[in-house]
């Protein structure tokens, strides 16, 4: 039913191209970054015009960056002509990645893990620290970019699928939604940044909370990977 539902009707895709984006949107990777930086430019005093300001760029960055990484996905699968194939990829991906982070919730010690590479995240912060517009553009391009290893099966998933349902001009114009949703938490804790006492308390509450958070995200991921599996390939 909902496979004949999908494919009559790709408008009926748009409900999940925005959660999950939404939810890649909310890993750790881009939002430890954004927070580090925010925290950074009001410890120098900057205001918070400023702060919105550079914010925004490092956010449209990571949005360009995003969008083209999931262009040439899509396009990959077109050009090759399995998006079926991908499609059921992408969901098992999904369903492995949900299986990582319920694993990390209780043995965040054990590998494997979908993390940005240390190397990155360092090079970045290094990167942010210089708060010139060249070097945040830098940093955001490097997060966007490496930001796939945390939650690539999300993508993956969605991008596949969008290249089995719906045609190709269709397809991108969801990519462009999944990428607004993506960076949406971003934008909301950029808004928080006027409050650095709310800040530091969001950051607390993570740290806090992260083996729920994780619990959740996992459980989300498996039932998102399976639904797809089920009923939309």
């Amino acid at each position: 039913m909902f496979n004949n539902f999908a494919s009559n009707n790709p408008l009926t895709l748009i409900p999940l191209v925005a959660i999950t984006g939404f939810l890649d949107g909310i890993h750790p990777c881009a939002i430890a970054i954004l927070i580090f930086f925010i925290a950074f430019l009001i410890t120098l005093q900057k205001s918070f015009k400023n702060i919105f300001a550079v914010g925004l760029l490092y956010i449209f960055i990571i949005f360009l960056t995003y969008l083209a990484v999931g262009v040439g996905l899509f396009s990959g699968v077109v050009i090759l002509g399995q998006p079926h194939f991908f499609a059921r990829l992408g969901s098992w991906l999904l369903i492995f990645l949900g299986l990582i982070h319920i694993k990390d919730a209780f043995f965040p010690q054990l590998p494997p893990h979908f993390r940005m590479p240390s190397f990155a995240s360092g090079r970045a912060k290094e990167l942010l620290a210089k708060t010139t517009l060249p070097s945040i553009a830098l940093a955001a391009f490097l997060v966007g970019l490496c930001s796939i290893p945390c939650a690539g099966g999300i993508y993956v998933a969605i991008t596949s699928l969008l290249a089995s349902k719906t045609t190709y001009f269709t397809g991108l114009s969801y990519l462009i939604l999944y990428n607004i949703m993506f960076v949406l938490p971003l934008l909301i804790l950029l808004v928080f940044a006027a409050n650095p006492l709310t800040l530091a308390k969001i950051a607390e509450l993570k740290e806090k909370n992260e083996k729920a958070e994780k619990l959740v995200m996992g459980t989300m991921l498996l039932a998102l990977g399976v639904f797809i599996f089920k009923f939309l390939i």
